[in-house]
């Protein structure tokens, strides 16, 4: 009897040993299907050009950790029959969250503005709450806690992508604006002396935007106008607006010029 007894004891202990077994492995390959699943979709807008290498990296390293995690977990929970071990990781889920609060906050602004899709090289115009003013600038990288800005004449902004997603954001193109202040001339007309101004700056690294190029004020014998100069590179250099200022004069030499940069 004894020897039955025993021998009934492990087929059942072996019995559950084998269910564990099953229990374990099925568990394992369905949390690495949902990764591979996850992994793909992550691939995919990596490959649509939606994120970016960098983010595509940074989610699958969360991934597997989190894989990680559940894996160890859930063969501990088996084994121990207890959710002490859950409890335990939502404790210290709370503290990492209050503890990081910002880092989290940072990082998930950063996939939204990766989701809709501003790509480096793209110049925006950033209007924050409370500022009338906005902040121009091509985006030059998108980092996981914030985001870099240039403006046309290389300076850097840095902002924090959670600002930046609560802000107005549209698309622009860059230019400088230049206003020129010249006696109203009387055997030439304004066509004319566009077309004389365009041939001046024609060779520089700016052009002219002739799609607006509105009058500011005709009086007291003088005529002022606003061109709109888009430039070929960034950033705009000042010895290069120096030389097209001094371009432009010299062609409007016989109107006494008055030229000045409105916004720099």
């Amino acid at each position: 009897m004894p020897e039955l007894f025993n021998l009934t004891s492990w087929s059942a202990n072996s019995s559950a040993f084998e269910e564990w077994i099953i229990y374990v492995f099925i568990f394992i390959a369905v949390v690495l299907l949902i990764r591979y699943l996850i992994s793909w979709f992550v691939s995919t807008l990596r490959q649509r050009g939606i994120i970016s290498a960098s983010t595509k990296s940074m989610l699958i390293r969360i991934l597997d950790l989190i894989v990680i995690i559940v894996v160890i977990l859930g063969v501990v929970e088996s084994l121990t029959a207890s959710l002490t071990p859950y409890i335990v990781v939502i404790a210290l889920g709370i503290m990492l969250f209050v503890l990081f609060y910002y880092e989290i906050r940072e990082f998930t602004a950063f996939i939204t503005i990766q989701l809709q899709k501003y790509a480096r090289g793209t110049w925006i115009e950033v209007y924050l709450p409370g500022q009338i003013r906005p902040i121009r600038g091509r985006i030059i990288d998108i980092e996981p806690f914030n985001s870099v800005l240039e403006d046309l004449y290389g300076s850097r902004v840095y902002l924090a992508n959670s600002v930046l997603v609560n802000a107005l954001i549209r698309e622009y193109t860059p230019c400088v604006t230049m206003r020129i202040s010249i006696d109203q001339p009387q055997s030439i007309t304004l066509d004319d002396m566009l077309s004389v101004i365009k041939d001046a700056i024609r060779g520089t690294p700016f052009r002219m935007d002739e799609t607006r190029t509105p009058i500011n004020s005709i009086g007291g014998n003088r005529l002022t106008f606003t061109l709109r100069l888009i430039p070929l590179s960034t950033p705009v250099r000042s010895t290069d607006l120096y030389k097209l200022m001094r371009r432009i004069s010299n062609v409007l030499s016989n109107y006494n010029p008055y030229i000045e940069i409105l916004e720099k």
